[in-house]
C-alpha cells in the first residue's frame, strides 16, 4: 500500500518499509507490505450456522480484514436460520465460504458498541486506558474488571 505521508518519517527505516518511484506524480512514495493475519475475529449482528454473516451498521474495515486473513471467526449477537440470507442476499456481508467458525456471543462487542443494539461503554474504556499506562495498575484493572467480572468462567 502506498503511503505518501510517511516520506520523511523515521518509521520508514525503523520498519523496513521501501520507497518506490511514484508512477503518477514523480518523486518517491513509501510502500508498506499488506497485512496477512492468521485469523480475523469479527463481531456481527446475525449469522447463520453456515457462516453467512450480516452487520446492521458500518462495516469499517471488517470486510477487508476478513479478505486479508487466513481464517475468519465470526462472533454474533444471534444465530439465525439460513432463510434470512436466502430471502435477502444483500444482507450477506461475509458469505459462509469465507468463514471458518461461528460462535453466538450476545453482547460480544462490549465494551465497544454494536450498532442499534448497545453503545460503547465510555466509563470502562476510559478506565482501561488510564490503567494501561502503568503495568501494576493494568494488572489490577484486569483482575478486577475483566477476570473478576467473569467468576467461574475460564478466559
Amino acid at each position: 500500500m502506498p503511503l505518501k505521508g510517511l516520506a520523511n518519517s523515521s518509521l520508514v527505516e525503523a520498519q523496513g518499509f521501501r520507497k518506490v518511484s511514484d508512477p503518477y506524480g514523480g518523486g518517491e512514495v513509501v510502500v508498506i507490505p499488506a497485512i496477512a493475519p492468521d485469523w480475523a475475529v469479527l463481531h456481527v449482528h446475525e449469522c447463520d450456522p453456515g457462516g453467512n454473516a450480516f452487520i446492521d451498521g458500518s462495516r469499517y474495515d471488517d470486510v477487508l480484514l476478513a479478505l486479508a486473513a487466513g481464517k475468519v471467526l465470526v462472533t454474533c449477537e444471534k444465530i439465525v436460520g439460513n432463510d434470512r440470507f436466502v430471502e435477502s442476499p444483500r444482507r450477506t456481508d461475509f458469505p459462509g465460504f469465507m468463514v471458518d467458525a461461528v460462535v453466538e456471543v450476545p453482547g460480544g462487542a462490549r465494551p465497544t458498541s454494536c450498532a442499534r443494539l448497545y453503545p460503547y461503554d465510555r466509563e470502562f474504556l476510559t478506565a482501561y486506558l488510564q490503567a494501561a499506562a502503568d503495568d501494576a495498575r493494568y494488572g489490577e484493572f484486569l483482575a478486577a474488571r475483566v477476570y473478576g467480572a467473569q467468576k467461574g468462567v475460564s478466559l
